[in-house]
């Protein structure tokens, strides 16, 4: 999962965006080298802690800064260094990895720790780094680009909110069960290891074929998130396993260590199949309530509370819904689709299985997708996608469908359905045929993403 050496082709491409690059008022746009990893985590630290240094995020940067990070590494991150103050100013890194969509893998690039010294804002920093970091990612053969961070910002960037990102149920430690007098634990948590990846790795599968869209986790990430070197430790997925008292492991837990909105935070929980999901969740409670304890102590923050960040539907919410009475709607991620058409090609198995399955089986015609400004149509023969390509809506052709710049792509990864986008924005339209049509090919289907961090 490292970076990937262009073709020549696409190197003469990338030469508008060659490193190192020169812009305004002594400022250099390059990429870093393992001697910038400590200069990084400083300024990554600094940039990011605000009122107090973030040790735990400038840890993480040594880390992926390094030779030794397996996927990121310095290769795969960006700096504008201030030449004249001989000062990092603004910087973000690419995460390479593979996705899937209804089962079909399609590479992403990730961008993430995006950063800029304060005094150097409102300067087109980050724009220009973006500019370099989509050729590079679209260079390694990335289909997709998805980032995570606050409200609005990456729509500069042709990011739309298009998947889901979190979300989930809250028990309140007032609520956790008590064990009863004389009564021992019929499950206990241990740390997971190496050992227990099969076990786990059933698991994980099985939990994303429950998402329209996923991210695959082969053993070497497994153990790159169970990785417990001193570089590696401050980012180390806490897995748990859940284990009967004579030992056998029945499930696992990622009860990580970040604590918002006075909850400590689960980001995935699973049991094997045939065991009791509600039978496994009290043990689980109790020892979660006293594990956010702890955390809260450690970092002098107030938690009250269990946040199962485990997306929109999941078995636990099934299990105990008496426990958890409190929902968190979910955020979202920002994904850029630069060619959608391409994509649409690469997942066009998952597309012809659901129209195979619809009322609009055998179908043999056009899709023609306006956004107004551009478009792109599907070709359909007997049944199936024979192609996908732009295509230009003018205004005596205005084509089959409307969606605003960038909307479509929350239809088209199963965010929200045609109806509800037709509900949330006036201008979204589709004629009666291509309704049904639309409907078959991209119904509404929660997702949740374990990605790669």
């Amino acid at each position: 999962m490292s970076l990937k050496s262009p073709t020549l082709k696409q190197q003469i491409e990338l030469m508008q965006y060659a490193l190192p690059r020169h812009l305004d008022d002594g400022l250099v746009m390059r990429i870093a080298t393992p001697d910038d990893a400590e200069s990084l985590a400083r300024f990554n630290g600094h940039t990011f802690g605000r009122e107090r240094f973030d040790e735990l995020l400038a840890a993480y940067t040594r880390h992926y800064a390094s030779d030794a990070h397996p996927i990121i590494g310095a290769a795969n991150t960006l700096i504008v260094e201030d030449t004249r103050a001989r000062k990092i100013v603004s910087t973000m890194c690419l995460i390479p990895q593979t996705w899937t969509y209804a089962g079909i893998p399609f590479p992403v690039g990730r961008p993430e720790v995006v950063a800029t010294d304060p005094e150097y804002r409102h300067r087109g920093l980050v724009r220009a780094q973006f500019e370099t970091l989509h050729a590079l990612s679209d260079a390694m053969g990335h289909l997709v680009q998805g980032i995570t961070g606050i409200p609005y910002f990456y729509r500069q960037f042709a990011y739309e909110f298009a998947l889901d990102l979190g979300g989930g149920r809250v028990c309140y430690f007032t609520d956790v069960p008590a064990l009863k007098e004389n009564e021992t634990e019929p499950y206990h948590l241990r740390a997971m290891t190496c050992a227990d990846i099969p076990f786990a790795a059933r698991l994980y599968e099985r939990a994303c074929a429950r998402s329209l869209v996923a991210c695959p986790r082969p053993e070497s990430l497994w153990r790159y998130f169970l990785d417990d070197s001193p570089l590696a430790r401050a980012y180390r997925m806490p897995f748990q396993i859940i284990a009967t008292t004579d030992g056998r492991a029945v499930g696992y837990v990622d009860c990580n260590h970040d604590i918002w909105q006075d909850a400590i935070t689960v980001g995935e929980m699973e049991v094997a199949e045939g065991q009791s999901l509600r039978a496994v969740m009290p043990p689980v409670l109790r020892w979660m309530k006293a594990h956010g304890e702890a955390e809260g102590a450690r970092q002098n923050k107030p938690v009250n509370a269990i946040y199962f960040a485990l997306g929109r539907a999941h078995p636990v919410y099934d299990a105990i819904p008496e426990l958890l009475p409190k929902m968190r709607p979910p955020y979202a991620w920002y994904i850029r689709v630069a060619d959608v058409p391409r994509f649409i090609r690469h997942i066009a198995p998952a597309l012809d299985a659901r129209l195979a399955r619809s009322t609009m089986a055998g179908y043999t015609g056009e899709l023609k997708i306006s956004e107004y400004r551009r478009g792109f149509k599907i070709v359909f023969e007997n049944g199936k996608i024979a192609n996908a390509e732009m295509w230009q809506p003018t205004v005596d052709e205005r084509g089959d469908c409307g969606f605003p710049p960038l909307v479509f792509l929350q239809l088209l990864f199963g965010r929200k359905s045609l109806a509800e986008l037709r509900e949330m924005f006036p201008d979204v339209w589709a004629n009666t045929e291509p309704t049904v049509l639309l409907d078959a090919l991209f119904p509404k289907q929660a997702s949740c993403v374990c990605a790669v961090g």
